[in-house]
């Protein structure tokens, strides 16, 4: 199979390769998190579902007394209650705080491992780039998050956002009303802070969607084991390294510190290092930068300046039409058609060279040496799949 890779991501490829392969030996192949390197920050949405959801039942969102009684109760007073009255209702909040962290940390470091073992290319671009859209969406609720609380740091995070918002030309001041849902803050801002973030959060589901489509069978979620794994170390963050408020927001006051989570609020501390005009042009050269890094690539192969991968080829003459490699191939890349007039068998497999990734998966597959992949016989290939399977 001819194959061009970058220098410089070929050698951080053989090193993942390596990690991994000794992961296996520690873990086995079941339970090696590197093969689940998608599914892991799925399993975290999962869990920030199920404790937003009880969060949500305690949640007031508003910045004032909503109701005629002696207590103010508001958006800051209901978060209180959470952590302070109800049992549990702590553990419950710092749930949801480091599994939105482990959410992000792990998007990213599926994007790492995407990147340098070259899976980006070809029916993959789909891929990246609504990966990159999630991540982006992930990042903007989480911030919204941080509002609902509606402490000290909700009010400087919202008054830096105005800021920056108004800074857009044209667009800045709609922006701006959408944003804090009217021309000041009042209760009806923490009614559109709450809808963005449940909103946006169910808009998740039809990101993954597009990030799965092009795909026959994702892993969507690690094994059990793995799962309790990771809600174990959510814990341990949970209980040695407790969250905490800060004082209520009051609208008078000009509040210029606070606790910062690199996961979530680190655009904010670019934008105190910068005037908002700026601050715009790095956040839109950043994003556009990640979202358009396979472009090159993805140019260069239609061009056929680069050697694309070589897709599998079927040998006419043997394929019986039992369809084991189609349902064998995790991207799709095989068919089923009718075979030509006077086969002995009615159905043929055809291979879609876009959608090939020449995995070799359909060669293990068949058992009539019926496909092959160019430069690579179908008994070497089945020699490497059975030295990776005796190696797990």
């Amino acid at each position: 199979m001819a194959q061009q890779q970058k220098v410089y991501t070929d050698g951080l490829s053989k090193m993942m390769q390596w990690i991994e392969h000794y992961t296996n030996v520690a873990l086995t192949s079941k339970y090696n998190p590197f093969y689940y390197h998608g599914a892991i920050p799925q399993f975290f949405l999962w869990v920030l579902f199920l404790s937003g959801l009880l969060l949500f039942g305690y949640y007031i969102p508003t910045i004032d007394s909503a109701y005629s009684s002696k207590e103010l109760i508001n958006a800051f007073t209901s978060v209180d209650y959470i952590t302070n009255k109800i049992p549990f209702g702590n553990v419950v909040r710092g749930i949801h705080r480091y599994a939105g962290d482990a959410m992000v940390l792990t998007i990213v470091l599926h994007a790492i491992r995407v990147w340098f073992t070259d899976r980006y290319r070809q029916y993959r671009w789909l891929q990246w780039f609504t990966g990159v859209i999630l991540l982006i969406l992930v990042l903007f609720i989480g911030q919204t998050g941080y509002y609902l609380v509606w402490d000290e740091r909700s009010l400087v995070l919202t008054r830096m956002t105005v800021t920056a918002l108004e800074a857009i030309p044209v667009l800045g001041q709609a922006l701006k009303a959408w944003f804090i849902n009217g021309s000041a803050i009042t209760n009806l801002t923490l009614s559109n802070y709450l809808f963005i973030h449940i909103g946006l959060s169910f808009f998740l589901l039809f990101g993954l969607w597009l990030h799965y489509v092009r795909m026959a069978r994702p892993v969507v979620t690690p094994p059990p084991v793995i799962n309790y794994a990771l809600v174990a170390i959510v814990l341990v963050f949970v209980f040695f390294f407790p969250i905490h408020m800060e004082k209520m927001a009051v609208l008078t006051t000009q509040p210029t510190e606070f606790e910062m989570d690199w996961f979530f609020l680190w655009p904010y501390y670019m934008l105190t290092k910068m005037d908002p005009t700026t601050y715009w042009v790095v956040i839109s050269g950043i994003t556009l930068f990640f979202t358009f890094l396979p472009l090159p690539f993805l140019v260069e192969a239609a061009s056929g300046k680069v050697e694309p991968f070589d897709p599998a080829e079927v040998v006419g003459d043997k394929c019986t039409g039992c369809s084991l490699c189609d349902k064998d191939c995790p991207y799709e890349a095989i068919e089923m058609v009718p075979a030509p007039a006077g086969s002995r068998f009615k159905l043929r497999a055809t291979v879609l060279p876009n959608r090939c990734s020449g995995c070799g998966l359909c060669v293990g597959a068949c058992a009539f040496d019926a496909i092959d992949l160019p430069e690579q016989p179908d008994g070497e290939v089945t020699n490497k799949i059975k030295a990776l399977l005796s190696q797990s």
